[in-house]
């Protein structure tokens, strides 16, 4: 298949380093031109991700993410830069990705990836890639490409290390055989809380496309069955065998044991948050800008696409219940760097990982008089967990978590 027909002039000048390569030629790149590939995530992993599919020619590329640039982004997620500060990540990637491959096909997806939409988000894929940054993403994006038989590359990075491997259930173990369990809520904590080191996805994220080229390109060995771990501290590399459980019963449902984790709702996501948006032309305005009005009647978490529950308050409604003076307590779970930059009024800050140790510091969680304790973050999403946890101690306990957290309030 060394037909070079399919190739525009400016892609025959783009890729001749990939024509000459031994071992991989026109036929190889031919592959990649005819290929579909759907990237879950456009921040630290999903940087170089895209970034090297589109410079490689990729054919086709679906860009899942619902959030929005924010300069704390900036040190890791170095496909956006200053100018693309609040708008939609897949818009700030789009651009960059054609600035590299014009011809590049780019659906993007301003909608989470939950079990209602996964399957259909993947139907069209010859490879996932899943960069997301929480484990209820991960697992949803894993039960859906086993249901479907769609192999995955899969990466995932904390302070200074990082993992990748290919999972493929009708040709090898899948994500499930090497984490049959979904942690419980706290157990395992997220990047903003313990920190990663800004070029750690650059690492992994490079391996993650070096893979998904090899995958669709028919070369080399990928990384099906084996798992690499790389240690930024130590600059080393090893590797990990693993094999199917024949124990392991198939998935037959999308996340069902993930709810509450953060990152993913087993309900369907209001219709005002899911907005995809197709192509090049999209003019989605990106949730996280929604104006004080829209506060109001706030039905849903802007930042994640979830639906507001029970136990959830509005800024509108934390205010009107402060006004009254019938709150029991304010706590903001952020680390203290965060808390600095801009807190709630009254608000006592108690760190994510220290509340999991010790809620010891939370006033009226047995005494409350009816009056409920408040738990914040920056969106709404490790105060969930936060609640999560105090549920469990403390059955009693008035809890409410604050729907889109301090940036949302802030906008109030």
């Amino acid at each position: 298949m060394n037909d070079l027909s399919q190739f525009s002039h400016s892609q025959l000048e783009r890729f001749q380093r990939h024509f000459s390569l031994d071992g991989f030629g026109v036929e190889a790149q031919t592959k990649l031109l005819n290929s579909r590939v759907v990237v879950i995530g456009a921040g630290g992993l999903g940087a170089p991700i895209l970034t090297y599919l589109a410079a490689a020619g990729v054919g086709t590329i679906d860009v899942v993410d619902h959030d929005v640039v924010d300069r704390s982004n900036l040190h890791r997620q170095v496909i956006h830069s200053e100018a693309s500060i609040g708008e939609p990540k897949t818009a700030s990637a789009a651009a960059v990705m054609r600035g590299l491959h014009p011809e590049v096909v780019i659906h993007e997806h301003r909608e989470p990836i939950t079990a209602s939409n996964a399957l259909e988000l993947i139907a069209e894929a010859d490879i996932v890639v899943d960069g997301s940054d929480n484990f209820a993403t991960r697992y949803v994006v894993a039960d859906a490409c086993e249901i479907a038989d769609k192999p995955m590359v899969s990466g995932s990075i904390l302070r200074f290390a990082g993992q990748v491997s290919l999972f493929w259930a009708s040709h090898g173990p899948t994500y499930r055989d090497l984490y049959p369990e979904a942690p419980d809520a706290g157990e395992v904590p997220t990047c903003a809380q313990a920190g990663v080191l800004g070029v750690l996805p650059g690492v992994i994220g490079s391996i993650m496309a070096t893979e998904t080229i090899k995958f669709l390109a028919g070369v080399g060995k990928t990384l099906l069955g084996r798992v690499l771990i790389y240690d930024a501290l130590n600059a080393s590399f090893r590797e990990v065998s693993l094999l199917p459980d024949p124990e392991r019963a198939p998935v037959t449902s999308i996340g069902a044991d993930v709810a509450g984790l953060g990152g993913f709702s087993a309900v369907t996501p209001a219709p005002a948050a899911a907005q995809p948006a197709g192509g090049p032309g999209a003019t989605t305005e990106p949730a996280a800008t929604a104006g004080p009005g829209a506060v109001e009647d706030l039905d849903f978490n802007p930042f994640t696409g979830e639906p507001k529950l029970e136990d959830e308050l509005s800024p509108a409604q934390l205010r009107e219940l402060m006004d009254a003076g019938l709150i029991g307590g304010i706590v903001d779970v952020r680390e203290p760097w965060e808390h600095q930059m801009g807190t709630i009024d009254g608000a006592v800050n108690i760190p994510l990982g220290e509340l999991w140790n010790n809620d010891a510091g939370v006033a009226g969680l047995d005494d409350s008089e009816g009056k409920p304790v408040v738990l914040y973050c920056k969106i709404g999403v490790r105060s969930r967990q936060a609640l999560e946890v105090l549920r469990q101690r403390h059955p009693q306990a008035e809890l409410r978590n604050l729907i889109g957290g301090y940036e949302l309030y802030k906008q109030l």
